[in-house]
């Protein structure tokens, strides 16, 4: 997976990958480590020492990312840090420890600056980390 500047190492950032097509994520991270068409979806995962990141390309002519989550190896104790981890701050605030969330999923709305729309964003909590980050193309419901 390629380095990229807007996180540092080779954490991938995230911000903008919502409306992608296949190219230009390999162009973004590198040729992903698998690759599965389902019906009208396909779905592809790229990886690197710190995270794993599935996508799900869905429609046609040509196939646009849906959705995306990051798995991290290793879990942040704050929201700000697994944002961060991704290029997704401060999109993906206000800041929350895992340990006091209170629930599984935090949800936020993930405001996107390029294309001035809003998506989804929940992060996902386990023990007292931050385990995961995901993306959806569709506004938050819950507001």
């Amino acid at each position: 997976m390629h380095d990229t500047s807007s996180t540092g190492g080779d954490t991938p950032g995230c911000a903008g990958l919502i409306g992608l097509t296949e190219g230009d994520l390999s162009r973004l991270l590198g040729e992903p480590t698998a690759r599965r068409t389902v019906g009208q979806d396909t779905w592809l995962v790229f990886q690197s020492p710190e995270v794993a990141i599935r996508v799900r390309c869905a429609g046609t002519g040509p196939a646009r990312v849906a959705s995306w989550t990051a798995t991290f190896t290793i879990g942040h104790a704050r929201l700000r840090e697994a944002a961060e981890a991704l290029g997704l701050w401060p999109a993906a605030a206000p800041d929350e420890e895992a340990s006091s969330a209170g629930a599984p999923l935090i949800r936020r709305p993930l405001p996107c600056p390029d294309s001035g729309r809003v998506h989804s964003l929940t992060a996902t909590v386990l023990g007292d980390r931050f385990t995961a980050l995901s993306a959806f193309d569709e506004p938050p419901d819950w507001l």
